[in-house]
């Protein structure tokens, strides 16, 4: 159990520390108005605060830094939101309220500001929750031999592909089969989708028509793998490589590797209890030891839902960070037209 003076001195630390990436000693606490104790007080508690786990010694320098433990209780306990990073709301506003701009667009402007603003790795994951619903499936002909099959959503998800009809069948035999797969799968969860996939496939009517089932099979498995998924849109990878932590080339190497798709998905599939910062090792990723990531989950409408994820050093400004993140977040509700 620490102090209020043990907080006090941990949190002023850590927020200098964020600011100047250099070790904090005595004499720089001292300076700070907030902090009248003397400088045999502040060396006394700091040894303390080292003692415990919540800061650790460099070996070039006699001042401390932040631990794991540190940022932790920090972001735990002791951060107080940052009310100047306000005056960056105006510029979500901007782009959600942009009449002109498409939602993909949208979504990439976001991801892009976040890590101007923050000098971090942001992405924008959105994928369908567990109450959207197929709406339909449609054929668009395109000539005697081919056509574009899509698959909607009540999400708004929208999946294409170009079906090349087989030899011996024409468009009139899609269209029936077609027709059989929209019937059964109208207004079921997405989630359900692959069992009536392969119910309907071995029905008689359907399992006539080989060739032209497997095709189409394929296709809609494809799909509704994809909108499982979800879509992720990144930014600022190149910004994160900016920060002192990540000049060693061979660290720079175990990020790219380590923050890929599969990660943020991951990420945000976790973050449904709402915001979540995991801090170094917590991590539990190689190559991801040295940074936190940040997610906080939002609702675009009742069938699709995503996260807004930041990654950036443990040092990074989680004062200013996390209430932009959640701006961001209550944001995307404006992704919605209907």
């Amino acid at each position: 159990m620490l102090t209020d003076r043990q907080k006090l001195i941990l949190k002023a630390i850590i927020e200098e520390y964020v600011t100047t990436n250099e070790p904090v000693g005595s004499k720089v606490l001292t300076e700070k108005p907030y902090l009248e104790f003397s400088s045999a007080t502040l060396r006394y508690e700091m040894q303390h605060l080292e003692e415990t786990g919540y800061l650790k010694k460099t070996h070039t320098s006699s001042g401390r830094i932040p631990s794991e433990q540190g940022y932790r209780y920090y972001v735990d306990h002791l951060i107080i939101r940052d009310d100047d990073v306000i005056e960056y709301y105006k510029y979500v506003d901007e782009i959600f309220e942009n009449k002109y701009a498409s939602r993909s667009e949208k979504v990439k402007k976001v991801a892009d500001l976040l890590s101007e603003l923050t000098g971090c790795y942001a992405a924008v994951i959105t994928s369908p929750n567990d109450l959207a619903k197929v709406l339909k499936m449609e054929i668009v002909p395109l000539n005697e031999q081919e056509a574009l099959l899509l698959i909607v959503t009540s999400g708004g998800a929208v999946e294409t592909e170009r079906i090349i009809i087989p030899s011996g069948y024409n468009m009139d035999d899609l269209l029936r089969i077609i027709q059989m797969f929209d019937n059964a799968m109208y207004g079921h969860s997405i989630y359900e989708i692959r069992d009536i996939l392969s119910n309907e496939a071995s029905k008689p009517r359907i399992r006539q028509m080989v060739d032209f089932k497997d095709d189409i099979l394929n296709f809609m498995i494809k799909a509704f793998t994809s909108f499982l998924k979800g879509d992720t849109t990144g930014s600022g990878l190149s910004r994160l490589f900016n920060h002192p932590e990540f000049q060693n080339r061979e660290a720079m190497q175990k990020i790219v590797k380590s923050i890929d798709k599969e990660l943020m998905m991951r990420f945000a599939r976790n973050a449904n209890d709402g915001l979540r910062v995991q801090i170094g090792t917590e991590n539990l990723t190689d190559g991801l030891d040295e940074c936190s990531i940040i997610s906080v989950p939002f609702i675009v409408n009742p069938d699709e839902a995503g996260s807004v994820i930041l990654v950036g050093p443990t040092r990074m400004n989680y004062r200013a960070t996390i209430p932009l993140l959640e701006y961001v977040a209550k944001s995307m509700t404006k992704l919605d037209k209907r």
